[in-house]
């Protein structure tokens, strides 16, 4: 029987892309203010960099803030090669600052999608819930105190999904077994993938409307349920406890 339902954040629970879009679009605003060598700059570019960062450091560092500051390092970085006239210490001292300013206007929007409270207060007397993120979006942040008995970031174990990794310290720390727990996500390989490779069961939220599930390279696994929205979730829970 399933015991726990746990939740990813971002684009689940909550509107990343809005927030952290709206983020950017500040956060560009001052590197310009500050840099006017930053002038042709656009998003993408903000956003291109903190990518590559990622990536070369992927399974090294898992700190979101410290990546968010190399991306903004790496942007620096270009400015000043293309003659922006700053000093590499004035630079490392904006990009901390640029990371501060980021995480405050993150968080200024809870961002929670329509669905959301519903469905939590619905599953909370049935289930015990927890969030389980490689984001780092404290649920306080959208106004989601006190719903979560556990609440595990990757960055905090040096385990990101699909790792089953994390998955294993949320069952410790929850105290549950594998076929007790059920992952509730929008990411194929990162949820999807990630639960059903720990022995848990999946429910892939389809909020872009994507259609049919389709496992990306590298992924074989299927999602126990499909849902377009949060409202359908305690009648997907129900079928699979029936089921199983």
């Amino acid at each position: 029987m399933l015991e726990a339902v746990l939740f990813d954040g971002d684009q689940t629970l909550w509107d990343f892309q809005k927030v952290m879009r709206a983020a950017l679009v500040a956060v560009l605003d001052e590197l310009r203010r500050s840099r006017p060598a930053a002038a042709t700059l656009q998003i993408r570019d903000l956003a291109s960099d903190r990518a590559a960062v990622a990536t070369e450091l992927a399974g090294v560092e898992y700190n979101l803030a410290r990546l968010r500051a190399l991306g903004f390092a790496r942007t620096l970085q270009r400015l000043r090669e293309a003659g922006s006239g700053a000093s590499v210490g004035e630079d490392a001292a904006l990009a901390e600052e640029l990371t501060a300013s980021y995480f405050r206007h993150r968080d200024r929007d809870p961002a929670l999608f329509d669905d959301t409270l519903p469905c939590l207060d619905g599953l909370h007397a049935t289930y015990r819930l927890g969030l389980l993120s490689n984001g780092s979006r404290l649920p306080s942040v959208a106004g989601l105190d006190g719903y979560f008995e556990a609440v595990v970031f990757a960055q905090d174990h040096q385990a990101a999904k699909p790792d089953p990794a994390i998955f294993a310290v949320m069952e410790e720390r929850m105290g549950v077994r594998p076929q007790e727990c059920v992952l509730v996500g929008d990411h194929p390989l990162n949820d999807v993938g990630g639960a059903k490779r720990s022995g848990w069961r999946a429910v892939w939220i389809d909020r872009d409307g994507a259609g049919d599930y389709v496992a990306p390279d590298g992924c074989t696994e299927v999602p126990d349920a499909t849902i377009s929205s949060l409202d359908q979730l305690a009648d997907v829970l129900a079928a699979l406890n029936g089921s199983g």
